[in-house]
Formats: C-alpha cells, sequence, structure tokens
C-alpha cells in the first residue's frame, strides 16, 4: 500500500490543479462578456408576435447590461443615447416584428486593463416577412464594455460600414 501514496498525492494535486483551472475560467472576463451577449441575445430575441407591454418586460432585462449613458450607433440615423431610448426601441422592435432572432458570433475581446474591454464581433439579425419568409442579414460590430461594480456593461456599441475588413 506504500507505493498508492505516491498516487493519491498526484491525485489530489490534479484535484486542486483542476480547480484552480476551473475558479479562473469562471471568473474570467471573457466568460463574463460572452454570457453579457448570450443574455442581449435572448433579449432581442422572440418567435411571435408580442404586446408592447410583453417586449418591453422582456427587454427591461437589458437594464443590467447597459451603462446609464449608453451609445448605440446602427450605421444609419442618430445613435441612441441612454439606456432608456435603447430599451424603448428594443421594446418598439420586438412588439412590432413577426419574429427576430439577434446571434452573436466569434467575439474577439480586447482586455484594457481590469475594467475595460472592446469586443469586435459578428451580429447576425434574422427576420420573418409577411411571405413567412426568413431573411439574415449579418453586420460586424464594435463594442466597448466597462465593469461597474464587478460586472460587464456596454458603454457603446457601433455597426461598422461594410467594407471595413475582418
Amino acid at each position: 500500500m506504500l507505493a498508492s501514496t505516491p498516487v493519491r498525492v498526484a491525485i489530489v494535486v490534479a484535484a486542486l490543479a483542476g480547480l484552480v483551472v476551473g475558479y479562473r475560467w469562471w471568473n474570467s472576463p471573457e466568460r463574463h462578456i460572452n454570457r453579457l451577449l448570450s443574455d442581449v441575445a435572448s433579449a432581442l430575441s422572440h418567435d411571435g408576435t408580442e404586446t408592447e407591454l410583453r417586449a418591453l418586460a422582456t427587454v427591461a432585462s437589458l437594464q443590467n447590461h447597459l451603462r446609464p449613458d449608453v451609445s448605440i450607433d446602427l450605421g444609419r440615423g442618430s445613435p441612441l443615447r441612454g439606456r432608456r431610448d435603447v430599451i424603448a426601441m428594443a421594446a418598439r422592435v420586438r412588439a412590432t416584428t413577426p419574429m427576430i432572432r439577434v446571434q452573436f458570433f466569434d467575439p474577439e475581446i480586447r482586455l484594457s486593463g481590469d475594467s475595460s474591454a472592446t469586443t469586435r464581433v459578428t451580429v447576425q439579425v434574422t427576420t420573418r416577412e409577411a411571405g413567412c419568409d426568413e431573411v439574415a442579414a449579418a453586420h460586424v460590430a464594435s463594442i466597448e464594455l466597462v465593469r461597474t461594480e464587478g460586472r460587464w456593461q456596454i458603454a457603446s456599441a457601433r455597426v461598422l460600414p461594410e467594407d471595413t475588413p475582418l
């Protein structure tokens, strides 16, 4: 049984190493930012027509993910400024669109210290037209994030021009 002591020590060391790696992954800024993008996509997506009240209630979850002074530039028209305007626009889109699906692909996250980050991400927006045909459009967006009180929030986002190199 003396030969099993090194095996036990190796198992304990491997378990501790696994715990450390798991803890670091769980607390990594990249994981939190990816989760934020997933939550935003879920709040914006829906499969059927909704009342304005239901749409507003659903997009209200965005409040935790947006800075109060957030700026969203969709590349056409004036940028949306302020959390309230962004949430109101998202609620209008949900209430007036029969179906919309938002997905984020391949985020390139660049951290700037402990409290700010930038991600460049492909955003795919799929909608359903009146004839029941789905139409998908993909755009590249740049999103500025800040960490406030322990959580990541979107400070600004803008759709990049189509000729921007990947």
